[in-house]
């Protein structure tokens, strides 16, 4: 049965042989993507799959955030400043980059310790929503985030569209 990220795809009527190789997903891994519940994209793959697919249907980088909510629906979404709104600006300001990484886990719905664990190398499994929630809880615009992070994709149709303005 489809996944949320499947549906998403059929929805949008593209390849998704085009799709993955644009994305540097093999096709083995998009199809359980897109087919089995147990696969959870890693945020590269979030980002890369879903940008291209919006592109690739001709569709405005603004529906990158909407796409998420269609992918992700039951995600926590927890502000995760709102407790400090009530303090100075200068605080709010240290509070916003200070802030155990216990509560973080625990508001955007991560394993309790996996932060440290991802640090230290221990694991390597940053999943998609999990970073997508911490984005959004710390008031970030997360397609732009995912930018910064991941660098910016540029396909061949843009590239074409800038040389010819």
């Amino acid at each position: 049965m489809a996944t949320l990220l499947g549906k998403f795809l059929d929805r949008l009527d593209i390849k998704k042989s085009e799709v993955g190789n644009l994305a540097k997903v093999k096709k083995p891994r998009l199809n359980d993507l897109c087919n089995k519940d147990t696969a959870k994209p890693s945020p590269e793959e979030f980002y890369r799959i879903v940008f291209i697919a919006i592109k690739l249907a001709g569709r405005k980088e603004n529906e990158f955030n909407d796409s998420v909510d269609e992918i992700f629906p039951e995600r926590p979404k927890n502000n995760l400043l709102a407790e400090f709104s009530h303090l100075p600006p200068d605080i709010q300001f240290l509070k916003k980059y200070t802030q155990k990484q216990s509560d973080v886990e625990d508001k955007i719905g991560m394993a309790d310790g996996k932060i440290s664990r991802l640090a230290s190398e221990k694991v390597k499994d940053l999943l998609a929503v999990e970073i997508i929630c911490f984005i959004e809880g710390m008031g970030l615009d997360l397609l732009s985030t995912l930018k910064d992070i991941y660098g910016e994709i540029v396909l061949e149709e843009d590239k074409k569209d800038t040389e010819t303005t």
